[in-house]
C-alpha cells in the first residue's frame, strides 16, 4: 500500500485473498476466511511427536512404590514379617521391578518411533542413546564399587570382591535389557516382524529360566556375562527371567502406536486390560511345569505371567487416567521423568546416609509398619520435589547442566582411581 491506495495481494492460484485500503484496515472476503479457516485446522491437527503420560505415571509410581519397598526392606522388623499383611505388601511391591522394566522397553519404542528412519539408519538418536545408556551403566557399576578405591581391587581383601561388584541390579538389567531390544530393532525392522520376535524372544526367555539358574556358568563363562545369566547367589536381576519384562514393553508400545494411528486407542486398552485378566488367571491355573531349579517367585514362568498382567492392568487404568478422567498427577509424572535421578539419590539417602554408621547407631536399624511408612512418605516427599526442581533447572540451564554432568562423571572417576 502506498499513499493510500488499495494494494492487491496475487497468490499462485490467481484469486485475491485480502486487500488493505489503510495500514489499520483489513477486509477479508468470504471466500478468504475459508481458506484460512482451513489451512489453520490442517495445521493445529498435524500431529506432531507426542509424550504419553501414562507410561511415565507407570514408571513414576514404580519409583513412589520403590521407596516404600527400600525402608521397608532396610527398616521392617523381624516380627512384623510373620503376618498376612506382609504377605500382601510383598507381593505388591513386587510389582515394582516388572513395572519399571516395562515401562523402559515400552519408552524406547515410542523414542524410536519419532525419528524411525534416523533411528534404523544408525543416526544421531541411536548415539544420544547408547550415550545415555553407557551414563546408566556407570552410575550402575559406580555404586557396588568396594569403598569407592581403586586400591581395594590392586590388593583385594576378599575374595569376592569383583563378584560384589559386577553382580546385576535393576539398572544393569536395564542397560543389557534395552541395547538386546534395540539389537531386535535393527535386525527386524518391519514393525509387525519386530513384534513377532520379540515376543519369541520374550517367551523363551520366561520359560528358559529354570533351566538356565539351575546352571553354573562361573568359569565357563567371563564373570562379568554369568551374573547376567543367573543370580550366583549375588545378582538380583539377571536378565533370565527380567528381560520378559523389557521386551513385552517393546511389543505393547507398537501395538499401542498402531491403535493410535487406527484412532481405536480406547478399544485397544480395553483389550489391554483383558490380556492381563487373563494372563493373571492363567498364571495361577496353568498346569504345565518346567524342568530346572523351581521357585513360583523368582524362576516360574507363571509368576511373571501374573506379574506382566498386573502390569498391563495398571497400564490400562493409568491410561483411563490421563485419556478419559484427565487426571494427571504432576509430581508423579516428573519423577518418573527424572528416574534415574530418583533411583541413585533415594538409595544413597536410606543405606548411605539414614542407616550409615553416623546416624544410623542414632537413628535406629528396625522398625514397625508406622514408622516405617512415615519415613517413606517423608522420603517420597523430597524426591517429587527434587525431580521437579532438577527438571526445570535442566530446562532453565540446559548447556550448563550438561556440563556439569561431564564434570561428576569425570570426577567420579578420578575419585576411583586415586583413592
Amino acid at each position: 500500500m502506498t499513499n493510500g491506495r488499495t494494494d492487491r495481494i496475487e497468490f499462485p492460484r490467481g484469486f485475491v485473498i485480502c486487500h488493505f485500503e489503510s495500514p489499520l484496515t483489513l477486509h477479508v472476503t468470504p471466500r478468504t476466511h475459508e481458506a484460512i479457516t482451513s489451512a489453520t485446522t490442517r495445521m493445529v491437527q498435524t500431529p506432531g511427536p507426542a509424550r504419553y503420560g501414562f507410561i511415565d505415571l507407570l514408571r513414576g509410581m514404580a519409583l513412589v512404590v520403590m521407596i516404600e519397598t527400600h525402608v521397608v526392606n532396610a527398616y521392617l522388623e523381624p516380627e512384623s514379617k510373620k503376618t498376612l499383611f506382609f504377605f500382601g505388601l510383598t507381593f505388591f511391591n513386587g510389582l515394582v521391578a516388572p513395572a519399571f522394566l516395562f515401562a523402559a522397553g515400552f519408552s524406547l519404542i515410542l523414542q524410536m518411533n519419532r525419528n524411525r528412519e534416523e533411528w534404523l539408519a544408525f543416526g544421531r538418536p541411536v548415539w544420544i542413546n547408547l550415550r545415555r545408556l553407557g551414563f546408566i551403566t556407570l552410575v550402575a557399576y559406580y555404586t557396588h564399587l568396594h569403598q569407592f578405591k581403586w586400591s581395594k581391587y590392586v590388593h583385594p581383601e576378599t575374595p569376592d570382591v569383583w563378584k560384589e561388584t559386577l553382580q546385576v541390579d535393576i539398572l544393569q538389567c536395564i542397560v543389557a535389557s534395552l541395547l538386546i531390544l534395540q539389537a531386535l530393532l535393527f535386525i527386524f525392522r518391519k514393525r509387525a516382524l519386530f513384534a513377532w520376535a520379540a515376543g519369541c524372544v520374550a517367551t523363551a526367555v520366561s520359560l528358559l529360566t529354570p533351566w538356565m539358574w539351575a546352571q553354573d556358568f562361573a568359569g565357563r563363562v567371563p564373570l562379568a556375562l554369568a551374573l547376567f545369566l543367573n543370580p550366583h547367589g549375588i545378582s538380583l536381576f539377571p536378565l533370565f527371567p527380567w528381560l520378559s519384562f523389557v521386551l513385552c514393553g517393546g511389543i505393547a508400545a507398537h501395538l499401542f502406536l498402531n491403535s493410535v494411528e487406527r484412532n481405536r486407542e480406547i478399544r485397544h486398552v480395553r483389550h489391554v486390560f483383558v490380556l492381563g485378566v487373563f494372563l493373571i488367571c492363567g498364571g495361577l491355573l496353568a498346569p504345565y511345569t518346567v524342568p530346572g531349579h523351581e521357585n513360583f517367585y523368582t524362576t516360574s514362568p507363571h509368576y511373571v505371567s501374573v506379574r506382566l498382567g498386573c502390569v498391563l492392568i495398571l497400564c490400562a487404568f493409568f491410561y483411563g487416567m490421563e485419556k478419559l478422567l484427565h487426571l494427571m498427577p504432576e509430581p508423579i509424572r516428573i519423577a518418573g521423568q527424572e528416574s534415574l535421578l530418583v533411583y541413585g539419590v533415594h538409595l544413597w539417602l536410606i543405606f548411605g546416609v539414614l542407616r550409615g554408621k553416623h546416624l544410623g547407631p542414632v537413628l535406629g536399624l528396625q522398625a514397625g509398619y508406622p514408622v516405617c511408612f512415615a519415613l517413606s512418605g517423608a522420603i517420597i516427599v523430597l524426591m517429587l520435589w527434587l525431580a521437579r526442581g532438577w527438571q526445570k533447572l535442566k530446562r532453565s540451564y540446559p548447556e550448563p547442566v550438561k556440563r556439569t554432568q561431564a564434570a561428576v562423571v569425570i570426577l567420579m572417576i578420578l575419585i576411583f582411581l586415586l583413592r
